[in-house]
């Protein structure tokens, strides 16, 4: 049985992946900043209470990290996939964000996946196909966007774009541990990031980007790719 791991999984994109990993017969560790609000989790635990723990973790506080990371060794349990799924959006434009909402998209969507690959290592290397999947996005591509020239939402763009990198950069690094890492778009989705305009329903996406990854040679670490399992241009 494969154990997955999922921050930010309290609603969204992160909910419907615990609830289709589930479906598919693996075990969900659920992270979310507050277990105790997380409503529809709970029901999902009470649902499939040998599958899902939920458990505490703010990825903006590296305590919580460690924290949580540490509680799972202490009862020696492996990790066989995370998903850095955690962030946040602001639309604003150059001349619009602020420096602090910048700050902010850049700890949660960056230093947040950091700390959780990094703390994640113990339990990843436990498992026989360790993998981290990195919730980017299209906007976080430098080619498109140059070839777009879509504006707006800077602090997001940038925040992604460096997400890949931090994709790219550890998949070297962890390449020596057998632990593969690859950023993944979900697409246009209709979230409250995504609006109710976007392309895709929360289930369908998360159904093409988990067929997607199975999908995957077995080589295949520090690649970006959609929802749909082709390469997209870094």
């Amino acid at each position: 049985m494969k154990r997955i791991l999922v921050t930010g999984a309290s609603r969204g994109i992160g909910l419907e992946l615990t609830k289709q990993y589930l479906e598919l017969g693996c075990s969900v560790i659920a992270t979310c900043r507050s277990p105790q609000k997380a409503n529809a989790l709970m029901v999902l635990k009470k649902e499939n209470p040998q599958k899902v723990d939920i458990l505490s973790m703010d990825v903006e506080e590296e305590q919580s990290v460690e924290s949580c990371f540490n509680s799972l060794l202490q009862k020696k349990i492996h990790i066989d996939l995370v998903y850095n799924n955690a962030g946040i959006i602001d639309w604003n434009n150059l001349n619009e964000v602020s420096a602090s909402s910048t700050e902010k998209i850049y700890k949660v969507n960056l230093i947040g996946a950091l700390l959780v690959t990094r703390h994640a290592l113990p339990c990843l290397k436990n498992s026989a196909d360790p993998i981290i999947v990195n919730l980017s996005s299209r906007l976080g591509s430098i080619k498109i966007r140059g070839e777009t020239q879509l504006g707006g939402a800077i602090a997001y763009q940038c925040s992604k774009a460096a997400l890949n990198m931090l994709t790219k950069q550890s998949a070297i690094d962890l390449q020596k541990h057998n632990i593969r890492v690859i950023s993944q778009s979900p697409g246009w989705v209709k979230t409250e990031m995504g609006g109710k305009d976007a392309k895709y329903e929360i289930k369908d996406a998360v159904t093409k980007m988990i067929q997607s990854l199975l999908k995957m040679k077995s080589n295949q670490t520090g690649i970006f790719i959609g929802e749909d399992g082709d390469l997209i241009p870094w």
